[in-house]
């Protein structure tokens, strides 16, 4: 896809690869370039320095072959357009966010097509290990987040493959939560699902108090939440996928087409289980779980 005298590609540093390029074709491999990195709410400077160290390893020198402009949309879904605005704007070379989520989004419709895979099948199938008699689980979405109702098609399929039927719940802001706990509390869920979201992330503390009132058993998109306090978490290893990433970007800058670049599915999940929610709720974690978990107590 061509936008006046540049190339715009995707770089995705979540679950897949995808490419957004916005050097001119003339743009030598050689000259300082400013890469993007775009996040839907803030996040640790390890992720940060993950990339530039991948970048670092491949022969690129910080501060005069690259740099990195950081943007972060505060859980705020309204605000990722106008920052990819801004970063194409100041000149960036590559945007890095994550696949499948608003700001990839937004991403996608200023450069190029963007590819994901889902992690919700190994969600459901963590609770299904912790909770055996599980039937009706609740899907709680964030009506605002255009990528929701495609994980939650995706729930549906994998739920019937598990026994589990799920149903959705839905908010607009955060201050709709408490009364849709009260609605999950009146139709009797035996276990909840939380998607990955920035306004989810951003109100977590109010999110994993909700929950442990309803005495419900959730899993997360997101392992901030047992890292607070909630049950258990199934996500892709961040740290991994912005590590990798570099690879992606470098053979970019290198003059390697977007399109000619695998898309690469995350190596990594991380399942998070935090011991003291288990307690509370009266669970009992399997063996063979324990064993692949990372087990936190906090």
């Amino acid at each position: 896809m061509r936008l006046s005298l540049s190339r715009r590609v995707f770089v995705a540093g979540a679950v897949a690869a995808g490419f957004a390029q916005l050097a001119t074709a003339e743009q030598s491999a050689e000259a300082a370039t400013t890469i993007g990195f775009l996040s839907e709410r803030s996040l640790p400077s390890s992720y940060i320095e993950a990339l530039e160290r991948g970048l670092i390893e491949r022969g690129w020198a910080e501060g005069r072959g690259f740099r990195i402009e950081q943007r972060s949309a505060d859980g705020d879904l309204e605000r990722p357009p106008g920052l990819v605005a801004e970063l194409i704007g100041i000149g960036v070379t590559l945007i890095v966010t994550g696949v499948g989520t608003p700001v990839a989004l937004a991403a996608k419709r200023a450069t190029a097509k963007v590819r994901g895979v889902t992690t919700v099948q190994k969600r459901l199938e963590l609770l299904r290990e912790v909770i055996p008699g599980a039937k009706r689980v609740a899907f709680l979405r964030n009506l605002t987040n255009p990528v929701h109702p495609k994980i939650f098609r995706a729930a549906q399929g994998a739920g019937r493959q598990l026994g589990l039927t799920l149903h959705e719940v839905g908010v607009f802001e955060a201050v709709e939560l408490e009364g849709v706990f009260k609605t999950l509390l009146s139709q009797r869920f035996d276990a909840l699902l939380v998607p990955g979201d920035a306004m989810f992330s951003t109100n977590r503390a109010i999110l994993i108090g909700l929950v442990a009132r309803a005495r419900l058993a959730a899993v997360y998109g997101d392992r901030l939440f047992p890292d607070g306090g909630g049950l258990m978490s199934v996500s892709v290893d961040l740290l991994d996928l912005c590590r990798r990433a570099a690879g992606h970007v470098d053979k970019i800058l290198r003059g390697a087409q977007a399109g000619d670049l695998p898309v690469e599915e995350a190596l990594t999940l991380e399942v998070v289980i935090n011991f003291k929610a288990t307690n509370a709720l009266g669970l009992v974690i399997p063996a063979p779980l324990r064993q692949r978990a990372e087990i936190v107590d906090r």
